[in-house]
């Protein structure tokens, strides 16, 4: 990736960047403002980092793209950069325009300058949904990324910044996922002990029709999602509605779900497995 300025640098003129991008040697990103040598098409840490340098100097990841490029949330639609007042517009970009940088905000990660888990999940409650929210702050502490301190730092220099009172009500209502249970650590041992279905990723995020989802085990090839019903997680009439709601939004999306109980994973694993190669195939 290089921006058009070190083109310039590098003695190309325009002319010259012209006769690379005929020859395919060049890919303008974002109106020339940055060229992909050599890749075409990028890959999402290459569209996150383009997007950041078409931005210019002081610019980071941000919002939605710096949540996925945690790992905290999917995203397949937004590159979001933050940067200081008074930055242009770039096409294919949504640029967020702050005050509030302080050093401690940002970091690097995938080689990529990002703002860091506590400041991303400010942004990301000013833009998304209290379950999306929910979610992202279990994922984060499912990552060991979580730190509260850090975030009630952010939080303090907030100044009632959008989003701020979404993100201390999150922290307030959040629990400790109790998905890491005898349940899930019986239904892994079962996967296990064969070999022709393939791995899961475990306590994935996957996105639904209108929201996201995390979900117990996920195999992305095959669109199939596994939760595990274990009855002390849902007991009421509210749990299940919406865990209801929840299976349609990724039916919806295309994926695949099927809800496992203590019964279906302790007493009937065979017949489990035997559904899941079914499922896999």
């Amino acid at each position: 990736m290089v921006a058009r300025a070190q083109l310039g640098v590098l003695g190309l003129d325009r002319s010259a960047i012209r006769r690379r991008v005929r020859a395919g040697s060049l890919h303008p990103l974002h109106d020339g403002r940055v060229y992909a040598v050599g890749l075409d098409p990028l890959s999402v840490f290459g569209r996150y980092l383009a997007a950041v340098m078409a931005c210019g100097s002081g610019s980071i990841l941000s919002y939605r793209s710096a949540a996925a490029l945690w790992g905290l949330r999917p995203n397949s639609r937004w590159l979001d950069v933050t940067a200081t007042r008074g930055k242009k517009k770039v096409p294919g970009i949504e640029v967020h325009s702050t005050r509030m940088l302080a050093p401690q905000d940002f970091t690097v990660h995938q080689a990529i300058p990002v703002t860091t888990v506590p400041r991303t999940l400010l942004d990301l409650s000013a833009v998304v949904r209290p379950h999306e929210l929910a979610v992202a702050i279990d994922r984060t502490e499912r990552l060991g990324l979580f730190d509260l301190t850090a975030v009630n730092d952010v939080l303090g220099r907030a100044n009632g910044r959008r989003g701020a009172r979404a993100l201390r009500r999150a922290i307030a209502a959040y629990e400790p996922s109790t998905q890491k249970s005898e349940l899930e650590r019986r239904f892994k041992a079962l996967i296990e002990t064969t070999t022709d279905i393939p791995s899961p990723t475990f306590n994935a995020v996957v996105e639904g029709e209108q929201t996201t989802h995390e979900v117990d085990a996920f195999w992305p090839q095959q669109n199939l999602a596994v939760q595990l019903d274990g009855f002390e997680f849902h007991r009421t009439r509210r749990d299940r509605e919406h865990d209801a709601n929840s299976d349609a939004d990724l039916e919806l999306a295309g994926q695949r779900v099927m809800r496992l109980t203590w019964d279906d994973v302790a007493l009937h694993g065979e017949r489990t497995l035997r559904r899941l190669r079914l499922a896999s195939a």
